[in-house]
């Protein structure tokens, strides 16, 4: 957990240089605040302004590491409040600075421990997996299959294609793309698309996948909301998602708040179903972020992932928010 790290802007006057060096003999030196202020003819008022003042405009981050006994069970309250086989936590907020990267890690240690040789990993698309997957211990051999067709944002993390490609040489493995939108125009469109030989080949995996790795989309006003931004989805089919008060989203199968994946959408998605999701085993949902706390407690609510790996300022959110589950409620 990181206290005071903030990005205001001190005043012109302000003496960064002093500020550092206070905040140094304080905190790291443990000098007294009366030595300081004699040291630089100041009064220990003055001195501990400067503190303040040195936490508020970024000169100096005080950071607490949780210990592991405590990410431990507010894990197991996680897991047990939302009916999950299994939560890892992070305990550096996914937005201060490593955040992404050290969630990206836990997830990476934990998928190392359940991969394989002869497993058969699905993969979503985005900015979080992409730091999973950089995080991947060599191992496998196994197969990377893309669970989601590709969107007009040319950012390789939103085009699966190339986090398949990269996990699969990590795990020495075969990648399975699929060159097709990621949501169409219409069911028939799916179906003609799914009759290519090549995406068959890939959708046919998808029934026999061990391990299924997907982020969870977020259509909030965000800076980190792909979905919000509209670089990845077209102007027609933002407002379709608004239209049914979709929130967020797994492996492109669009959810409202309470968990209901929108049918009306389901047919039009090219990549895995929601029932060939259902039949995976092990369905591994990395996501984190004040902006991700409402699309992760519906995903969790639609019964789509069966394990959680977030951080834990998300997961205490969650616990506040856990409800009576029933499926899709």
């Amino acid at each position: 957990m990181v206290l005071s790290e903030s990005t205001a802007e001190p005043p012109s006057d302000f003496d960064e240089e002093l500020a550092a060096t206070v905040a140094r003999m304080f905190w790291i030196e443990d000098r007294s605040k009366v030595e300081i202020g004699e040291e630089f003819s100041l009064s220990r008022f003055k001195v501990a302004r400067i503190l303040d003042d040195a936490r508020r405009y970024g000169i100096a981050r005080i950071e607490i590491t949780e210990p592991t006994e405590r990410l431990g069970r507010i894990a197991d309250q996680l897991r047990d409040a939302f009916g999950l086989l299994e939560v890892r936590l992070s305990s550096r907020p996914v937005t201060a600075s490593g955040g992404l990267s050290e969630l990206g890690a836990v997830a990476a240690t934990y998928l190392d421990s359940k991969i394989t040789a002869g497993s058969s990993i699905g993969l979503g698309w985005g900015a979080t997996l992409g730091e999973v997957v950089s995080h991947l211990s060599p191992g496998g051999p196994a197969d990377v299959v893309q669970l989601a067709g590709g969107f007009a944002s040319s950012a390789g993390n939103f085009n699966g294609n190339q986090l398949v490609v990269s996990a699969s040489a990590i795990l020495d493995g075969n990648p399975y793309l699929l060159h097709a939108p990621a949501l169409v125009s219409s069911p028939e469109a799916r179906a003609l698309l799914r009759a290519d030989e090549t995406i068959a080949r890939t959708a046919d995996l998808y029934r026999h996948l061990d391990i299924m790795v997907t982020g969870i989309g977020s259509l909030s006003a965000s800076p980190r909301s792909a979905l919000y931004r509209g670089d990845v989805l077209s102007k027609k089919v933002h407002e379709e998602l608004q239209q049914w008060k979709v929130i967020g989203d797994t492996c492109c199968h669009f959810i409202d708040a309470s968990g209901h994946v929108i049918g009306a959408l389901e047919g039009r998605v090219t990549g895995i179903s929601v029932a060939d999701m259902e039949g995976i085993p092990l369905r591994v949902a990395v996501a984190g972020g004040e902006d991700k706390r409402a699309p992760i407690r519906a995903a969790l609510q639609s019964g789509l992932p069966n394990v959680l790996i977030t951080d834990l300022d998300t997961a205490r959110a969650l616990l506040v928010a856990a409800p009576t589950l029933t499926k899709g409620a």
